[in-house]
């Protein structure tokens, strides 16, 4: 698992950075064309070293080598292991009221016969709940998800990977197995933060690999 800065998403620059790392550390890496939504695509081809497989916010893959990565500033990166499986979710909070990270742990669960007791979660660095004011909509829209706000709303402020550690115990992650890596990204100026920096704001990547034969 991997976490670093980089340009905005979407450009060429980011694209070339990512094209960096292929052949150090891994064949060749997936993306989505992140859109605040549920769809979580397989990612097997190694064919082409950076390529996005289309619309959606999560990546599973099987295959050593292959690289699978997000794009974040300020929404939470979700890396996810189990045995001869890994994941990679982008998890906003529509993404969260939409249960991306379910979606990914039932297809890990269903397609590749992993239940989710095995996985381990990192939820990486993302906006705190002090720094993150929310109207009321988004928190009916997270309540509807998880109806126990205790563990992710102070009043009118949510804590995204609060919300998302309890979202995985409740799918069956045991609490040990979920770890938050990493600052706000709204107060660590070492961190891309949309909320901080507006259309200025750079990104940061989150990358998980297989190990073994590439």
């Amino acid at each position: 698992m991997a976490f670093a800065i980089g340009p905005p998403c979407g450009g060429g620059r980011a694209a070339d950075r990512l094209a960096a790392i292929v052949d150090e550390f891994v064949t060749a890496i997936r993306t989505c064309r992140q859109v605040h939504g549920a769809v979580v695509h397989h990612a097997g081809d190694t064919t082409g070293p950076v390529l996005e497989v289309g619309d959606g916010d999560g990546l599973v893959t099987t295959t050593p080598g292959l690289g699978i990565a997000v794009w974040t500033a300020d929404c939470v990166p979700v890396l996810l292991r189990g045995p001869g499986v890994v994941a990679a979710v982008h998890a906003g909070w529509r993404g969260c009221a939409a249960d991306v990270v379910g979606a990914a742990v039932r297809q890990i669960a269903s397609r590749h016969g992993c239940p989710p007791g095995e996985l381990t979660a990192a939820l990486g660095p993302a906006v705190c709940g002090g720094c993150y004011e929310v109207g009321p909509g988004v928190c009916r829209a997270l309540r509807d998800v998880d109806p126990d706000e205790t563990r992710w709303r102070d009043r009118d402020r949510v804590d995204l990977r609060g919300f998302l550690a309890a979202r995985l115990e409740a799918l069956g992650l045991a609490p040990d197995r979920v770890e938050t890596v990493g600052g706000c990204t709204a107060e660590s100026t070492e961190l891309a933060s949309y909320r901080r920096d507006g259309s200025a704001a750079g990104r940061q990547w989150s990358l998980v690999v297989l190990t073994g034969e590439k």
